[in-house]
């Protein structure tokens, strides 16, 4: 074992850690925000809605692409650190690189043929494929520097692409470009994103590991761990990434999908510390446990809770006072049936901490099977929501299907 690698990891270094993964996570979350309400008063309801979905769409492409893969990486980088086996992480990362590689070009390729297929805003859907393709290369290169712990260059890479985008953007459209203009910055900041990535995960691995040593049982573990990993991306695509807005796109308007994607995105702001949590506690939790530090484990997840708990709580409270007050401020009156759908998410917020929590043990200690069966409960409860709430309610059924299935989802994991 790595007693250097398992010893460094401490409530401090998570805690820091955790501060750098907030900020990455809540900075640019809050220029999504303010460049949304610039957006929906520059494009409209309908503008807003259809840009809404071509963004989903590539955020749906690239998870359902990359599926496992960077979630596997993630765990097993961490461990074999952990466990003082650095030297076998070169190998392993480039074996990852050829397989995205291919992962990529089918997710650009989808994308790309559905703005040839003859879809509105075609070059739209054109640069939306580009963007997947460059996200899912962009994906392994984060994932060696999250199972590193090095949240500290992750997150000023992500603040200063970011903050670049999102100026660069509300310039746009100011100027009056719509929804193809937007897209076209959003590759630009994904070209940049991935370069950056890339040298900064190449220059770690280089430090931390300056031999390599091939290891097929770690690569075989890998791809067995990504093989079942990839059996619950449906459930994250379904349950947390606005599966809805199929249901919304065949059943309702492009203006129910705006209410519905604002009242979302402002939601999943609120969520970002408890999450940001779970993620960076998940590397921490794989190191340890190749460490075989399983005390330090039991007592860090219980510090988590109470902390995640206290912090939760009253930002729900506060949220539902202050939030529909701020809607009406960002997006103006023609959104104002954003309110009522963003207050049916606000009620499951508070379980949202104890879900990232137990699912960043969980997958500290490598159990996948669990939360594999609850979570396609939930996404089957999610669906079935949404079928029957959608075609009638159209944003508000949305909400109601979402967290109908999040707390299917939560509810049995924490207990478990």
């Amino acid at each position: 074992m790595n007693r250097g690698s398992a010893e460094a990891t401490t409530g401090g270094s998570v805690l820091r850690s955790g501060l750098w993964a907030t900020a990455s996570r809540l900075l640019p979350q809050l220029y999504t925000l303010v460049v949304s309400g610039v957006a929906a008063r520059a494009l409209g309801p309908d503008g807003m809605g259809r840009q809404s979905l071509i963004a989903f769409a590539a955020v749906f492409a690239t998870t359902a692409a990359t599926l496992g893969l960077p979630t596997a990486l993630v765990r097993h980088v961490g461990e074999a650190f952990g466990a003082g086996r650095a030297e076998t992480l070169r190998p392993l990362v480039s074996a990852a690189w050829k397989i995205e590689t291919v992962a990529a070009l089918i997710g650009a390729a989808a994308l790309i043929g559905i703005g040839l297929s003859g879809q509105p805003l075609r070059d739209a859907w054109i640069l939306t494929g580009l963007v997947c393709g460059l996200s899912v290369l962009q994906k392994v290169a984060a994932s060696v520097l999250v199972g590193l712990q090095n949240w500290r260059a992750m997150s000023i890479i992500t603040l200063a692409v970011g903050t670049a985008g999102s100026a660069t953007t509300i310039l746009v459209l100011l100027l009056g470009g719509g929804v193809t203009a937007m897209i076209a910055v959003g590759a630009a900041s994904t070209v940049l994103a991935l370069i950056w990535t890339s040298f900064q995960a190449q220059r770690l691995l280089r430090r931390v590991a300056p031999e390599a040593s091939r290891d097929p049982a770690l690569n075989r573990r890998t791809w067995r761990y990504a093989a079942v990993a990839s059996v619950g991306v449906p459930v994250t695509l379904i349950v947390w990434f606005r599966s809805e807005f199929f249901f919304l796109a065949h059943y309702s308007s492009d203006r129910q999908i705006a209410l519905y994607s604002i009242a979302f995105s402002a939601s999943t702001a609120l969520v970002i510390l408890p999450q940001t949590i779970g993620n960076v506690l998940a590397p921490a939790f794989a190191t340890l446990h190749g460490a075989q530090s399983r005390a330090r484990m039991r007592s860090g997840f219980g510090r988590a809770c109470r902390l995640l708990l206290t912090m939760t709580i009253p930002l729900t409270g506060a949220a539902a006072a202050l939030g529909p007050e701020t809607l009406r401020l960002v997006y103006g009156s023609a959104y104002h049936d954003t309110i009522p759908v963003f207050l049916i998410m606000l009620c499951v917020l508070p379980f949202v901490p104890l879900l990232q929590l137990s699912m960043a043990f969980l997958f500290g200690i490598g159990l996948q099977w669990v939360p594999t069966f609850v979570g396609a409960a939930a996404a089957g409860v999610d669906l079935g929501l949404a079928y029957l709430l959608i075609p009638h309610h159209g944003a508000v059924g949305a909400a109601l299907a979402n967290a109908g299935g999040q707390l299917v989802l939560t509810v049995p994991l924490v207990a478990y």
